[in-house]
């Protein structure tokens, strides 16, 4: 935990990130969000279009949602509507013609008031995505940005105080189903990892672990919701590089920390992490056993 922690506090001094993944501070904007109708940004690319639409209508349950095109957002000045757009980061690979922020964010992005720009007054939560992101890499990616964020308010929706929407406080609890941490082989992507010393990934992590697969693997796993997968991957803006642990079931965060922008590759460091929580959480439920 302890470790946690310290990714936690590492990330909020590098990035000033929001809570994980969400700008509220209050249970009651929560619960006005809810009662909001979310919409679906189009944007001129049809495998992007397609994507989100379809991930929308299987994974996202938290409020009542339609599809408009970006040049159809004035006849929702009025009324109680809140956005979903993709902002691309600086450095993104990404060739569609999508939106962007003013913090560099690479994901899906919600905003309270449409635009093309998220910035920080009116960004409410995001996923991130990968940098590069081909036309056949859209459908993965727009599941789990749903399943992310579609997580991300059904947990903070749960909070019994204010105070627990925080970012410490919603960063140390993930993953919420702890029972993810276990019996999970990770895949991690070619040229996605570095290794340093003697040390065996496998030993590391404690746990089977396939280094250097494809993509194509991967993203089979999350097509499939493969409850027995965990996956790496990372998203990288100009100020820093955000790495990731999902399961391949529902997109569940199971670890999550920031690094400096050259420092992308999952690290030994970062599978003794999971290695160590998962020991922590045996030993916890055996003392409660007890």
């Amino acid at each position: 935990m302890k470790k946690i922690l310290a990714s936690v506090l590492f990330t909020l001094f590098f990035l000033n990130s929001y809570a994980q993944f969400g700008t509220f501070k209050k249970k009651e904007d929560l619960e006005k969000f809810k009662d909001s109708k979310l919409i679906v940004v189009m944007f001129n690319d049809s495998a992007y279009n397609a994507s989100v639409a379809a991930a929308m209508e299987k994974y996202w349950s938290f409020t009542a949602f339609d599809f408009a095109a970006d040049d159809e957002m004035a006849k929702y000045r009025k009324g109680n509507y809140t956005f979903l757009i993709f902002s691309k980061a600086k450095g993104s690979k990404n060739k569609s013609k999508l939106g962007s922020s003013e913090d560099d964010l690479n994901g899906l992005a919600i905003l309270n008031k449409f635009s093309k720009r998220a910035t920080k007054e009116n960004l409410l939560a995001y996923a991130f995505c990968n940098n590069k992101i081909d036309t056949q890499d859209w459908e993965t990616e727009m599941i789990r940005g749903v399943q992310l964020l579609n997580n991300y308010f059904n947990y903070a929706v749960q909070v019994e105080k204010d105070r627990d929407l925080s970012e410490g406080a919603m960063m140390a609890d993930y993953p919420s189903d702890k029972s993810n941490l276990f019996d999970k082989k990770l895949l991690i992507e070619n040229k996605q990892i570095q290794l340093k010393g003697k040390e065996e990934p496998m030993d590391v992590y404690g746990g089977e672990v396939e280094a250097e697969v494809e993509a194509e693997d991967i993203q089979t796993a999350i097509k499939n919701q493969d409850n027995s997968i965990m996956y790496f991957y990372y998203a990288k803006d100009e100020k820093s590089c955000n790495k990731l642990f999902v399961s391949a079931a529902n997109s569940e965060l199971m670890y999550f920390v920031t690094s400096a922008p050259d420092k992308c590759k999952c690290e030994l460091k970062d599978l003794k992490t999971l290695k160590d929580m998962r020991e922590n959480l045996s030993k916890k439920n055996s003392k409660n056993k007890d």
